[in-house]
């Protein structure tokens, strides 16, 4: 695995977070297709999960009061760079390792290990996939398989002829326009608050999303492969 991560590379940051611990296949399927070098990056026991998949994390970011006593020993062992942060913090360790992250001028970020946890966790960790300080850099994300994508503008979903899509607004309403899906929308508004954009069908692959306003999630679950930058 390649780990020249400068900026002027526009190498991808795959972040390993502290949910469901994402397989070997998981993780193949976010960087099998990506040509760019790849940065680990881990919030807090997210490292647990790179360190058990055989990876170097290249940065740990987090208070560390979850990862293993035996995983932050291997971090400093390994050479990892450390960024620690007091327990009593106003943002999450996800907040803080996209922060981090996205300092190193990545061409995309790669979520795994949201799923599982404590629902207020769950929902946060959605939400802050969708901050606009990302918006520099396509955002995916994973949680116990089911592939998520933060959608700005125009995107093509890659995905089996007849599996679901949902199509969530965040943070307001969103205009929606797609192709490829049973159910389609043209200039339709979706709400936050609506089921409207819930369990589409993928009808050809890719299929596509234009968001002419707003931001929208798009979840997949049991996808076997991430749409690719």
């Amino acid at each position: 695995m390649a780990q020249d991560t400068s900026p002027s590379r526009r190498g991808v940051c795959v972040v390993f977070v502290g949910g469901t611990a994402p397989t070997s296949e998981i993780y193949r399927s976010a960087i099998d297709d990506l040509k760019a070098p790849i940065c680990v990056v881990a919030a807090d026991s997210g490292a647990d999960h790179a360190r058990k998949l055989g990876l170097r994390v290249d940065l740990a970011v987090g208070d560390f009061d979850s990862a293993s006593e035996a995983t932050q020993s291997w971090l400093h062992r390994t050479g990892a760079e450390i960024h620690p942060h007091p327990p009593h913090k106003d943002q999450s360790d996800l907040e803080l390792a996209m922060e981090a992250s996205l300092e190193k001028g990545p061409a995309a970020m790669y979520v795994l290990g949201l799923g599982g946890g404590r629902p207020d966790h769950a929902l946060l960790n959605l939400m802050v996939l969708c901050d606009e300080r990302w918006q520099a850099a396509p955002v995916f994300g994973e949680a116990d398989g089911c592939w998520i994508t933060v959608v700005r503008g125009e995107r093509g979903l890659e995905g089996e002829l007849g599996s679901v899509v949902s199509l969530l607004a965040v943070g307001g309403p969103a205009t929606v326009s797609t192709d490829g899906l049973l159910f389609g929308l043209e200039g339709e508004e979706l709400s936050p608050t609506s089921a409207r954009g819930l369990s589409n069908v993928i009808t050809r692959s890719p299929a596509s999303i234009d968001v002419t306003s707003g931001v929208v999630l798009t979840l997949q679950p049991g996808m076997g492969r991430l749409s690719s930058v």
